[in-house]
């Protein structure tokens, strides 16, 4: 460590400070390590403890270092340097906007996530938009005003879905804060995100139907987001391999906030005029239990007499056996913790680059699948 010169009539706090700012633009300390402690840099310099105290406090108002109180003093993200922190905690807060923290799907992944901030020493606060793009846009708009380091969203489904999702998104893009895309992505957006491969576990799954026989594939689809899509591109793509024609009339969307309330009318309508289909794809658990309520009302016996069902998602209903039922669990706490870590060194190092992963399903097989002749 350089010495301070004692004959300059610079004040040796100041010296100081600048030895130490140095190393951090220097990349001799980064962004998220612990720096040395105040004896040590007093052993190192050769200065008194009141010199080396004042010189890192005058770093922390500088935004080049934060305490942890019984931890130590740590580099700030490069986003940070040059601007005067509110509060230190500040620094360590991450936010997550999300769908629905009672939600099944989703439980895991925030496990993931809050799992690996954690270690990392990084606070979380979560927000549930309930598919509503005022409510995201309200939440996002708090977290900023909280100062947090980055943010982590899972994008509203629904109408439009590219186009108001984008225009929350530029909140983020103006305060050039980092955030990751969780579970879904948005057209045209270039930023990092995390998703499974819905594409290909969705032409697997149509694949075992087809070869099971099926030809007469119903889909239980949603409101629009890019997962259903890919779902939707996985599905064409296996019809078309095996030569049968894409029928727009085996597509039934629905509204998953009515089957929440157990309103299943839309699927039992849709079940009564089509009664030549043999299977069913439903493109996520809510729509997997939509069907299974509405065979219930249709017919008193097995809800899966007539028709085959496969769906995405690992959650289904508690009633039933869930190893009858062919489905894609996705690896939720690896999606977590994945965003975790793309968002943190995305903080830590200032680091910008669009990272796109996508993560592989498994697909759990049941033993409903029936094969005709």
């Amino acid at each position: 460590m350089n010495n301070i010169d004692n004959s300059s009539i610079i004040p040796k706090y100041f010296q100081l400070k600048e030895i130490l700012k140095e190393k951090i633009i220097n990349g001799e300390w980064k962004p998220g390590e612990k720096i040395p402690s105040e004896k040590e840099i007093v052993k190192n310099c050769k200065c008194s403890l009141i010199t080396v105290n004042k010189a890192v406090n005058k770093l922390v108002e500088e935004g080049y270092v934060f305490r942890e109180r019984g931890r130590g003093t740590f580099v700030t993200p490069k986003s940070m340097w040059g601007k005067n922190p509110n509060t230190n905690i500040t620094l360590k807060l991450v936010g997550m906007v999300v769908p629905d923290v009672t939600k099944e799907f989703g439980k895991t992944i925030i496990r993931g996530v809050e799992d690996y901030l954690h270690t990392r020493g990084y606070n979380l606060i979560i927000g549930n938009h309930d598919q509503d793009i005022v409510k995201a846009e309200t939440y996002i708009s708090q977290l900023l005003k909280k100062n947090v380091s980055g943010l982590i969203f899972s994008p509203v489904v629904g109408e439009k879905y590219d186009e108001k999702n984008a225009k929350v998104l530029k909140l983020l893009v103006k305060k050039d804060v980092p955030f990751v895309l969780i579970d879904k992505y948005i057209d045209n957006i270039n930023c990092s995100y995390v998703v499974t491969d819905n594409v290909d576990s969705s032409y697997k799954l149509t694949e075992k139907l087809i070869e099971a026989g099926h030809k007469r594939i119903a889909v239980l689809t949603g409101m629009e987001c890019s997962s259903f899509r890919d779902r939707l591109k996985g599905y064409k793509k296996a019809l078309e391999k095996y030569g049968i024609t894409f029928d727009p009339g085996l597509i039934c969307e629905c509204d998953e906030k009515k089957i929440d309330q157990d309103d299943v009318s839309q699927i039992i309508g849709f079940l009564s005029e089509n009664s030549n289909i043999s299977a069913v794809f439903a493109f996520n658990s809510t729509l997997a239990k939509g069907f299974i309520l509405a065979s219930e009302k249709l017919d008193s016996k097995s809800p899966t007499r007539h028709i085959s069902l496969v769906s995405y998602d690992n959650h289904i209903l508690p009633r039933y056996d869930e190893t009858i039922f062919t489905r894609i669990s996705q690896p939720e706490y690896n999606m977590g913790k994945k965003a975790a870590q793309l968002l943190v060194q995305m903080i830590e190092k200032g680091d910008r680059k669009e990272n796109k992963v996508l993560l592989k399903s498994e697909i759990l097989w049941g033993s409903m699948i029936e094969k005709l002749n």
